[in-house]
């Protein structure tokens, strides 16, 4: 099966289901899984979507080095994938920030050769110094199954006793070199990665969400129905 994931708070809620709702149109994802911090989504959802309400989690206590804000909190989940029984019966799982927005069919980002990798994930050449494969984690292929020999452990650990500018983004891209699959930027598509003529997946980090918004794609996938997106997935699937 393939699996996808979003994480955020109450605030990126619509930006959410936008985000999904152009990977469930663009794609043959089984199973996506909404990570939150409340008991129940506001809105009803198809039965594609799952939530898992992470209010009570163990792996970042208050002390956490990197525990911020909420959404900080919610970024450091996605540290955790391998760990949470939620998703111990998934090997590998597609991450995915907020605000990343599928436009062609993206079913292939599953088939990425990451045996033997811990994640895939486009890397960003700017930050890429001395033989260091920096990796932009807002779209990524993670292999749980890999992560699962300790690396997770370690990777979360980190985060608890020190504090980074990017979060999980540094810390999996610092602890995984050599086990890092680049994965091609037409399925990131972002200001950071190598630019590509025609993406697959655009990514609208580094831009305010009151420019991006009004953008054609992700109006278009906001005010797409949850019906509507399931009529187009059932194309692919």
């Amino acid at each position: 099966m393939k699996h996808a994931l979003y994480s955020g708070n109450a605030a990126v809620y619509g930006d959410m289901e936008m985000a999904a709702k152009s990977l469930v149109a663009n794609s043959d994802v089984d199973k996506i899984y909404f990570l939150i911090d409340d008991a129940e989504f506001p809105r009803k959802l198809p039965d594609v979507i799952e939530c898992i309400d992470v209010r009570k989690q163990k792996y970042f206590p208050k002390g956490c080095a990197n525990i911020k804000t909420k959404f900080s909190y919610m970024s450091l989940m996605r540290a955790a994938l391998a760990l949470m029984p939620e998703l111990k019966h998934i090997d590998r799982i597609l991450s995915l920030d907020c605000d990343t927005v599928a436009i062609k069919d993206v079913s292939d980002i599953w088939n990425m050769p990451i045996d033997g990798c811990y994640f895939s994930a486009s890397s960003e050449p700017p930050r890429c110094h001395n033989g260091l494969l920096y990796c932009n984690t807002g779209v990524t292929l993670y292999n749980l199954e890999m992560l699962r020999d300790g690396k997770a452990e370690e990777v979360v650990h980190c985060l608890n006793v020190q504090a980074f500018h990017n979060i999980e983004q540094d810390v999996f891209s610092y602890l995984c070199q050599g086990r890092i699959h680049d994965m091609p930027s037409e399925y990131n598509a972002t200001k950071w990665t190598i630019r590509c003529a025609f993406p697959k997946l655009v990514h609208y980090a580094g831009i305010k969400s009151d420019v991006w918004h009004t953008y054609e794609e992700p109006h278009m996938y906001r005010n797409m129905t949850w019906q509507e997106a399931m009529e187009l997935h059932a194309k692919h699937s």
